[in-house]
This record gives C-alpha cells, sequence and structure tokens, in this order.
C-alpha cells in the first residue's frame, strides 16, 4: 500500500505542474517545503524508531504522521520535478539545488536508518542472509556500502560522488529485490526496495538536470536531444 500511495502522490504532483506553471521565483517556495517536510521527516523517522519511546499514545500518533508527512512530501517532489523538467534554464537553478538537496537527505537517511536497523535488529539479518544462500560477511558487505552510498549522496554538493553512490545504491536495491524474488516472498516484501528504487531514479534524474543547469549556466551548448526539431527548447 505504501508503494501504491507513493507513486501516486508522484503521479498527482506532477500532473499538477502540467496546468499549473508560476514563475520560478514562485517554483522556490514549494521547494523550500519540500526541505523542510524531508527535515521533519527525518526528525520523526529517528525518534519514531530509535528514541526508545514507550508510550503506545505518542506512537500512534506519530505513526500516521510519518505517513501524511511523507506523502506531501511525494506529492510537493512529483510536482518540483515536473516543473524542472519541463523548463530546463538558469532561472530553476535555486529550486533545483534546493530540490536535490532535499532528495539527497531523504534518500541518504533511508539508507542510514536501513543500516542502523540492521545493526539493531542483526540476529534477524544473519538469518535471513544464510537463509537467502549468503555469507555472513556479506551482511557487513552491504552495511558499509549502504553507509558509504548514504556518505555519498549526502556530500554530494562537496565531493560531487552522487551520481556513483547513487547507481552503486541502485544496485543493491535491485539486489534485495532478486533476493526476495529467489526466495519465492511475495513481491509485497520489495515494495521498500521498489521505492527506494523510484527515489533513486528521481535523483538521478535530477543529477542530469544540475549538470543541463550548469552548462547552460557557463554558456555550453546543450545537447540536441534536449531540443524540438524546430530548434527551439521544448
Amino acid at each position: 500500500m505504501d508503494l501504491i500511495i507513493y507513486v501516486c502522490t508522484l503521479l498527482v504532483g506532477f500532473g499538477v505542474s502540467l496546468f499549473w506553471k508560476p514563475g520560478y521565483p514562485w517554483v522556490e517556495k514549494p521547494a523550500r517545503l519540500y526541505l523542510w517536510l524531508v527535515l521533519l521527516w527525518v526528525v520523526t523517522i529517528w525518534v519514531y524508531y530509535f528514541a526508545g519511546i514507550k508510550n503506545t499514545t505518542v506512537l500512534q500518533v506519530m505513526g500516521p504522521a510519518i505517513k501524511w508527512v511523507a506523502s506531501a512530501a511525494h506529492l510537493i517532489l512529483g510536482y518540483l520535478v515536473g516543473r524542472l523538467a519541463m523548463d530546463r534554464n538558469t532561472s530553476s537553478r535555486t529550486a533545483l539545488n534546493i530540490t536535490l538537496l532535499a532528495l539527497s537527505i531523504s534518500v541518504g537517511n533511508t539508507f542510514l536508518v536501513a543500516t542502523v536497523g540492521k545493526s539493531v535488529n542483526f540476529p534477524y539479518m544473519t538469518s535471513f542472509f544464510m537463509q537467502s544462500g549468503y555469507a555472513i560477511w556479506f551482511l557487513y558487505f552491504i552495511m558499509i556500502v549502504e553507509t558509504l552510498g548514504a556518505i555519498g549522496v549526502l556530500t554530494h554538493f562537496k565531493l560531487k560522488m552522487g551520481i556513483f553512490a547513487t547507481v552503486g545504491l541502485a544496485l543493491i536495491m535491485l539486489g534485495a529485490v532478486y533476493t526476495h524474488w529467489h526466495n519465492g516472498d511475495p513481491f509485497s516484501d520489495s515494495y521498500s526496495a521498489v521505492s527506494v528504487l523510484i527515489s533513486l531514479s528521481l535523483l538521478l534524474f535530477l543529477y542530469f538536470l544540475e549538470k543541463i543547469n550548469l552548462a547552460a549556466s557557463h554558456g555550453q551548448p546543450q545537447s540536441s536531444s534536449l531540443t524540438s526539431p524546430g530548434g527551439n527548447d521544448r
């Protein structure tokens, strides 16, 4: 169900972007709202899972709150991706940078939480890997790579390793989907991995837009694939 909600909110946001096209100074506002929602989601996730809260009422409130915040963030992300994809120009730089930063935080946090979760539930993860035909060292390898990939994504603006980190993380998620399929698990067990794959794909797309934006800002000619047959930007 979470995967369906994620895809639907992205598509709805993208659909809105096809009809509602304000100027880019205004588009920076939903980009900043998306960033704040992601930061709120990150803090809430860590508190919910690792702060040791025992109060049932608090947990019952926080659980749905996390999902509502995530859905609102996904809706805005779909809108921003649509707007940024349709108008590739230097005036979109601020909105693009904010969106890229927010999605980087979201993706990086997802893998950091996953790694900590594996550590907390290490006996279960060890059993799962062994039943799946993997050696224990492979579990350590996955945890290390996920951590390094998360750091690569989070430090993209400084180290420019985001593309390589994202591709590596996507390969791990494809491996997770394959493992569940190989084990004969229901496809629902792969929903989380598929959702992350979608986020990683969007992150790669934003990296592509970032490259196009930088090229345009330096006066470099854009690829002909980004122009219409008549020579005008799409």
